[in-house]
This record gives C-alpha cells, structure tokens and sequence, in this order.
C-alpha cells in the first residue's frame, strides 16, 4: 500500500483557467495514480466558476475544488484552502505558476524530515523568454535579501494556524489588487521564532507576464498597501527597506522622494506660470524634470530598452509617480500611518 502524503497542496485561483489547467497537468504528471498527491483549488469567486473548465482527468492529483462566495484575494483564498488541509503540511503555489522537475518529490523529501523546520520556501525562476522591458513584469526569488512570495512555500500546518495565516487586510476587492501580504506573513513568523529554511531544489518557474505599457502605472497603485505594513511591523518594515541602498538612503526613499519632488515640480511650474513669475517656473521645470529622469532611470534600470521603448517610457514615467502618490496618500488615510523609509 502506498504511503499517503504529508502535504496538501493549494492553489489559489481567479480566473484565467488556461494556466491552471498547465500547472494542475504537471503535477498530475509528477504523481502517480496509486499515490495521488491531494490538491486543493479554491476559486475565489471568478465569473464563470473554475471548475467547469478544468477539462481532462488527473491521475497523479487527488483534486477538490472549493468556490469562494466573494472575492477577496490571493490571502483570502489561501486562507480558505487551508481551512480544509488534514495533513501536517501545507504548500502554496500560484495558479500562473509550474512546478519545476522533481517538485513534488522534493516536497515530500522535505516534509519527511523529522528534524525539519517549520516552513521552506524555494526559489522562483524566470523561463527564458527574450530581453526583459521597463514593460514586462517578472517574478523571481533566489533566496538572497529580505524579499519573499507567496508561491513556492511550505508550512507545517499547525504553525500556519497557530500565528493566524494570511492576513486578509492586504487585498482591495474594488481594484482588484493586492500586495505584501506575503511578506506580512513572513514577519510574523519571523516574529514567532519559527524556523523558515531555503531549499534551492524546490524549484517553480513562474513565465513573465505580457509586456504591457500600462504595466508600470497599474503595479505602481500597490503600495497603497505599504502603509499598512508599516503600521503593523514598523521595525521589520524599515530593516526589510535597508536592504537596498542607493548611496546612503534606501531605494525605496529614493524612489519615494523622486516622486514627490517631481509631483512638487509640477505643482511650482504651474504656480509660477499662473502667477507670471518666470524664475519659479523654471525652478520648477527642473525639480519636475529631476524627478522624471529618476523614475524613467529606476524603470529602465537592468531592463533592454529598444528604440520602439523610449517614447512609450517617457510617457509611462511622467504618469508612475502620480499614481504611486495618489495611492499611497490613499493607504495613508485609510490606515491611519505614514510610513519611514
């Protein structure tokens, strides 16, 4: 008789069923039909239902899809996946995501250690795909810095509940648009005293998104999220900022303050055009331009620029920072906190 597993493995999903059929057809291939691994699908209330179109059998998966009444984000969902999990781990990987070969072998390696730790997290690679743009959105993870995902990981169980799981503040359901609550997560365990390893053999790919003008504008509306993670782990936010300098600030003061003085320059431009006085125009022309080179530059930073590229980059730069501002004064106002980076 096979041994059963040790894991469960949730996948939360909205929409976009094409993927998930991918991702639920590779583990299906890295199981077996006598030991198929249990995964749980939870469908956060994506418009048609999921599992209609699922399609073809999965031998090698033992599947259960659960539906979401309401939408209320990645966080939500797996916080709903893990209400259901019956055996001592629980991993998390994304619906856009594939596991990587011998996945789910090292999975079951790692959740067989009885000397083990209380969560992994493995790395996050890119498929080779052509030159990354300021335009194209790509999610890796290596291990290295303070940054962490919500994909790719596993936890023991009981350790998830014991320090509440996901929290479910970090998701705005009329934008549809969430963020940090992963690396809320990873604070609180931190805070915990739990044991979080890395595993370089845990391997998922995670394909870029499609290149998208609009990209850089509509991922700049996150940190509408970062007040709140401010408020609720002031230290652990500022050492997760130290992280990256330039120079002698954060690159996340850099970014930050770029933006306000190019918002500032704007604003003094048309202060002294109304009020015909010459000097402060250009004065603020400069500010305002200062502070569109230092986005443009952030965008552009490691990323292959082509000729078709500049114009749409200068466009999308002019417009990033005033997004970014009007969304993080909304995280301000709602969370009741202003953040020091």
């Amino acid at each position: 008789m096979s041994r059963p597993w040790d894991v469960t493995v949730v996948i939360p999903a909205h929409g976009y069923p094409g993927p998930l059929r991918d991702l639920l057809a590779a583990l299906s291939a890295q199981g077996t039909a006598e030991r198929p691994v249990p995964v749980v699908v939870v469908d956060d209330a994506s418009s048609p239902p999921i599992d209609g179109a699922l399609g073809a059998e999965l031998p090698g998966v033992d599947l259960r899809v659960i539906r979401r009444p309401d939408n209320g984000g990645p966080g939500a969902a797996r916080n709903t996946g893990l209400a259901v999990v019956r055996t001592p781990w629980v991993a998390f990987i994304d619906s856009d995501e594939l596991p990587g070969g011998g996945w789910l072998s090292r999975l079951d390696a790692i959740t067989q250690r009885p000397d083990g730790p209380d969560g992994v997290e493995g790395p996050v690679q890119v498929p080779a795909a052509g030159p990354a743009t300021p335009f194209t959105h790509v999610t890796e993870f290596s291990g290295s810095g303070d940054r962490h995902l919500g994909g790719n990981v596993v936890y023991r169980t009981d350790a998830l509940r014991a320090i509440g799981a996901y929290d479910e503040r970090y998701y705005d359901p009329h934008r549809k648009l969430h963020f940090r609550e992963d690396t809320d997560l990873h604070f609180r365990l931190e805070r915990a005293a739990l044991d979080i390893e890395f595993d370089p053999e845990l391997v998922i790919f995670h394909p870029a998104h499609p290149a998208s003008f609009t990209g850089p504008i509509r991922l700049a509306r996150r940190y509408y999220f970062d007040p709140l993670l401010s408020r609720e782990h002031p230290d652990a936010f500022r050492a997760f900022n130290a992280g990256a300098r330039f120079g002698p600030v954060t690159l996340r003061r850099a970014r930050h303050d770029a933006a306000l003085l190019y918002a500032a320059g704007l604003a003094t431009t048309a202060a002294g055009i109304t009020s015909g006085r010459p000097r402060l125009a250009r004065l603020g022309a400069a500010a305002s331009l200062a502070g569109w080179a230092a986005n443009a530059g952030a965008l552009a930073w490691r990323r292959t620029v082509r000729g078709r590229d500049v114009l749409p980059l200068a466009a999308v730069s002019a417009l990033t920072p005033l997004v970014y501002l009007w969304h993080h004064t909304r995280g301000v106002v709602a969370f009741g906190h202003r953040p020091r980076y």
